[in-house]
């Protein structure tokens, strides 16, 4: 054991390069895309692409879905994968490829992540392990390779950032607040809330609850640089969640799954299944809820240790320690029925859908609890048989069930609905897109973009896939004109160069415009709100403050 130990001192940035690569082999052993379940994301990705090009930053309304009609789909749905995916593919990847290098940096930066949170408290050999069994848990594999979940894979690489953050807002020496860690941490929440809503939601208000241990160790000095981080994480985010949460009530409220029906038993925790199929009411779901050996293992030896040793750890140890136990302990509960009340009565908690989302915070607080480890005499043999375990598992589950070699077109196709709607396209629901509140009727079919009785396009120029202009004729005095966009803010229209007042038109919600008789240049385009522009303020600000606060030499105060 000791030559391994040594082999591994001196080879220590080459086996830390080396572990996360058997997590994403497969996503490029063979081209094309695999069988996921959103494999919706890449038309998404598609999506974002057509709104920058048509000159939109931030993107909110995107141009094709709902057979044309168009989506505020970034306006409600988490960014920053597609921003990401968007880099890749302006720099000539395909958009299948663009994607699945973001579910490879979701999975490689995690681990590093979780490594940085781990060495602020232990040895690099435990924080080895706890990165390890962060990154090769059963439902790690199961977000990339079987639900194909980018936002939430990619959450995983800012919850150890942001709790690191709040450990390293005191200096301890000089006792001032480091300046450079509240940049890093408001810009690990501002992360978190762009790469998953419902991640964040979960995450955030727990992680607060550190504290109270850091207060313990600190006083007051704490409070400040840890309300400024939430502070201005929130405010550099804020262009994102706030026009998401006031403009859902424009939403019809509605669910595709009914969290009543996915909750997880206690067995399905503890069983060593893997499984690429769907979760569905019962207990024969497809797909796996298994938290992984060698984490159950780490759980097992840790309550243990942690029971034993407790006097023995440093407040900051204590501190994590405790934490990591609550939260483990609270989201157990919360993937369990017996929490039913809870998610009946606790505001958005439904639109989280699955209860086994929790799964997330109990893969993390596993891999904190390796910091108990310290006391074992046999760490080393333990460190080692845990991580070449972890390594077993991860070649057995990180990889799809079947690669399909399917390209940027078949997506598109299935998807995408303009010029026309394919056959794929017809056959997907599109439940999981929430209509604005004055739909009827989702809409059936490619109607033309403009669309009404008594009326002629003589000329159409579209000017981006948001943009047009056309010259009408209408035939009857006080004629509506319906536009197939769904009326929502943001879209403004010109007749004959005057701005006009536009409605809700039925049954599919959409824009309408009436017109009177005779000839007429109609214009239409979608602009920023000015809420929403002051909010893209707010955030542009705060993240050059964020910046600076990192960038500026005299980091302490």
């Amino acid at each position: 054991m000791k030559k391994l130990l040594n082999f591994l001192d001196h080879n220590f940035w080459l086996v830390l390069f080396l572990i996360p690569l058997p997590s994403i082999l497969a996503l490029f052993l063979k081209s094309g895309y695999f069988g996921v379940s959103d494999d919706m994301h890449i038309a998404w990705l598609y999506e974002m692409d057509q709104a920058i090009r048509s000159g939109r930053f931030p993107p909110r309304y995107t141009p094709s879905l709902s057979y044309g009609f168009g989506y505020p789909l970034f306006n409600f749905v988490f960014p920053l994968p597609f921003y990401l995916g968007e880099v890749f593919h302006l720099l000539g990847f395909s958009l299948v490829n663009s994607v699945k290098i973001v579910l490879a940096l979701s999975l490689f930066l995690s681990f590093f992540s979780m490594y940085l949170l781990l060495k602020k408290f232990t040895d690099k050999y435990l924080s080895l392990l706890g990165a390890t069994i962060y990154l090769y848990a059963p439902y790690r594999a199961t977000d990339v390779y079987v639900r194909g979940a980018i936002g939430e894979s990619l959450a995983f690489v800012f919850l150890p950032l942001v709790l690191l953050s709040f450990f390293s807002l005191l200096d301890e020496d000089k006792k001032k607040i480091n300046w450079r860690w509240v940049a890093i941490g408001s810009l690990s929440i501002f992360g978190l809330i762009l790469s998953h809503n419902i991640t964040s939601y979960m995450f955030l208000p727990l992680s607060s609850l550190v504290f109270f241990g850091l207060f313990l160790k600190h006083g007051r000095l704490i409070v400040k640089p840890f309300l400024l981080t939430f502070l201005l994480g929130f405010l550099v985010s804020s262009y994102f969640w706030v026009p998401a949460i006031l403009d859902s009530r424009l939403m019809k409220y509605d669910t595709v799954f009914n969290y009543s029906d996915h909750f997880p038993t206690f067995k399905q925790l503890i069983t060593p299944y893997f499984g690429y199929g769907a979760s569905v009411p019962g207990p024969s779901d497809g797909m796996s809820f298994f938290i992984g050996l060698p984490q159950i293992i780490v759980l097992v030896l840790s309550i243990f240790l942690l029971f034993r040793n407790f006097k023995k750890f440093s407040l900051d140890k204590s501190s994590i320690l405790i934490w990591s136990f609550v939260v483990l302990f609270a989201s157990i509960f919360m993937t369990n029925h017996r929490s039913s009340f809870i998610w009946q009565n606790f505001p958005f908690l439904p639109y989280f859908q699955f209860p086994w989302r929790f799964l997330t915070l109990i893969i993390f607080t596993s891999a904190i609890f390796v910091i108990t480890f310290e006391k074992l005499k046999i760490r080393g043999f333990v460190i080692f048989s845990l991580i070449c375990l972890s390594l077993y598992f991860g070649f057995s589950y990180f990889k799809p069930s079947e690669y399909l070699k399917r390209q940027d077109d078949y997506y598109l196709n299935r998807y995408i609905p303009l010029p026309e709607a394919s056959e794929e396209y017809r056959k997907t629901s599109e439940e999981y897109l929430r209509l604005p509140v004055s739909t009827e009727l989702r809409p059936d079919r490619v109607m033309p973009i403009l669309f009404g009785y008594n009326l002629i396009v003589k000329d159409f120029k579209e000017n981006n896939s948001l943009d047009f202009k056309a010259k009408i004729e209408v035939f009857e005095d006080k004629t509506d004109v319906n536009i197939r966009r769904y009326y929502f803010p943001g879209w403004l229209v010109k007749l004959d160069g005057e701005e006009v007042t536009i409605d809700s038109g039925k049954p599919f919600g959409q824009i309408v415009v009436s017109v009177a008789k005779g000839e007429h240049d109609l214009e239409v385009f979608y602009n920023e709100t000015l809420r929403n522009k002051l909010l893209d303020l707010v955030s542009f600000l705060s993240f050059l403050l964020c910046l600076y606060l990192f960038l500026n030499k005299k980091k302490y105060a």
